[in-house]
C-alpha cells in the first residue's frame, strides 16, 4: 500500500498542533536553535556567501519550502525543509538504520538554482536537530522502500546515518557515534 494523505495527516498531527500542517512553532524553534547553537550556524555559514542574512518562515507559501535565508539584498541564499520525529526524542532510536529523505520533497532539492538546500529533522522535544544538506542527499538514488512497521510503501533516498549532522544541547553517546558532530 502506497502512503496516502490520510497517513500523512495522521502522521503530522502532534497534540500541540492544529492539525498536520501546523508546524509553525517547529519553525520557530529551529530559527531559535540556529541563533543559539554556534555549532548549528557554523555549519549553515559554510554552505553561505559571506553576509548577514534573514530569516523568512514560508516564503513561497503553504506547500512550499519551511524556510529561506535572504540575504541583505533580498535574494535568497538557501532554503530549509523542517520535519519533526516523534520516535526520536531523548535518544535516535535504535530500529532507524538510515536518514530517509522523502521523495516527495525532491521538489525541494533545485528549488532555487546554485542556491543550498537543508533538510532539518527535529526530536519530538525540539531541543536537538539533524541536518542534511542537498549535495548529501543527492549521492543516493530515490528507491521504493516497504517500511514494514507502517506497513506501507514509499518514495525516499536513504542516506547512511554517517551523512547527517547532529546538533543539541543533550546529544546522547548513540548519535554522537552514529552522526557527525562540529
Amino acid at each position: 500500500m502506497q502512503i496516502t494523505k490520510a497517513h500523512k495527516a495522521a502522521w503530522g498531527s502532534y497534540k500541540d498542533r492544529r492539525n498536520s500542517f501546523d508546524d509553525d512553532e517547529d519553525i520557530s524553534r529551529f530559527i531559535k536553535m540556529v541563533h543559539a547553537n554556534e555549532s548549528l550556524k557554523s555549519y549553515l555559514k559554510s554552505f553561505l556567501p559571506k553576509g548577514t542574512f534573514s530569516f523568512q518562515p514560508k516564503p513561497y507559501g503553504q506547500y512550499g519550502v519551511d524556510l529561506a535565508l535572504f540575504s541583505e539584498q533580498g535574494a535568497p541564499v538557501a532554503t530549509v525543509d523542517i520535519e519533526r520525529w516523534n520516535a526520536w526524542d531523548n535518544d535516535w532510536p535504535s530500529y532507524y538504520k538510515h536518514i530517509h529523505f522523502l521523495g516527495r520533497k525532491e521538489k525541494f532539492l533545485n528549488q532555487i538554482e546554485n542556491t543550498p538546500f537543508f533538510m532539518a529533522f527535529l526530536n519530538y522535544s525540539r531541543n536537538k536537530v539533524l541536518m542534511i544538506s542537498d549535495k548529501d542527499i543527492q549521492k543516493y538514488p530515490t528507491i521504493e522502500k516497504f517500511f514494514k512497521a507502517k506497513g506501507v510503501t514509499d518514495k525516499v533516498r536513504e542516506l547512511p546515518m554517517s551523512e547527517g549532522y547532529v546538533f543539541g544541547t543533550t546529544l546522547t553517546e548513540r548519535e554522537k557515534e552514529i552522526f557527525q558532530c562540529q
